[in-house]
């Protein structure tokens, strides 16, 4: 009868801690994070001159310019960001999809958008534009728009970009590359609007800047990022 009852413990001991080892593989995973989804600009117009702007009384020199972008999942917050080449002339934080800012008449601007929320910030694109009135000056080329594009088979990034200014100058181009935040590769003064055979790596965060420049020593800046997954 003793025998029988400790075989019975034992028994009780090792049921027990098969149940208590290591996880069951039907437990739910970890939430993933949802990190901002990315803003695009709509207004003003991406490398156009401004056509959505107000005068402002008393001040013939300025010009209010309306500002809009799209929605983007998950974000709490929009900052916007203006810059006068490099120079940064307004960061402001929105929750709505619109706004109205007030800039010099006859100038360059770029813009662009970061979504934010507790998880994280994500950029749009750069966006550019002149605003109406005389120019003062020459204006700074429009900030170019980048295109990257994969190719699975050779993990090689191939970069093609569009400049344009609005006085027709002759630009040139400086390009950086950067790998989940390691700088990578530079190329400086590029005649043409194309980089080839970049090699890649999978689940890798490639970001890519282009400073057009004209020959008057004004310049734009454009920045875009994109992930190498199949």
């Amino acid at each position: 009868m003793i025998q029988a009852f400790k075989k019975y413990i034992f028994l009780l001991l090792i049921v027990g801690l098969g149940s208590c080892g290591g996880s069951d593989s039907s437990d739910p995973a970890p939430d993933e994070p949802n990190f901002p989804g990315k803003a695009q600009g709509t207004l003003p117009a991406n490398g156009e001159p401004c056509s959505e702007f107000e005068e402002v009384p008393g001040d013939p020199s300025k010009a209010s310019i309306f500002f809009k972008w799209t929605s983007a999942e998950f974000t709490r917050d929009y900052e916007l960001k203006v810059f006068e080449g490099q120079n940064e002339v307004l960061r402001e934080i929105f929750t709505s999809l619109e706004t109205s800012i007030v800039l010099d008449k006859g100038k360059s601007y770029s813009w662009s958008v970061t979504t934010k929320n507790d998880e994280g910030e994500t950029s749009s694109d750069t966006f550019s534009f002149t605003t109406p009135g005389e120019p003062v000056g020459n204006y700074a080329p429009y900030a170019a728009e980048i295109t990257i594009s994969f190719n699975i088979a050779t993990s090689q990034m191939s970069l093609s970009w569009l400049g344009s200014d609005e006085d027709g100058d002759s630009l040139t181009y400086d390009v950086s590359i950067w790998q989940d935040g390691e700088l990578l590769v530079t190329f400086n003064d590029l005649l043409s609007g194309a980089v080839d055979n970049v090699a890649v790596v999978q689940q890798s965060q490639y970001d890519i800047e282009v400073t057009s420049k004209d020959g008057f020593g004004n310049f734009s800046i454009s920045k875009t990022s994109k992930t190498f997954s199949e």
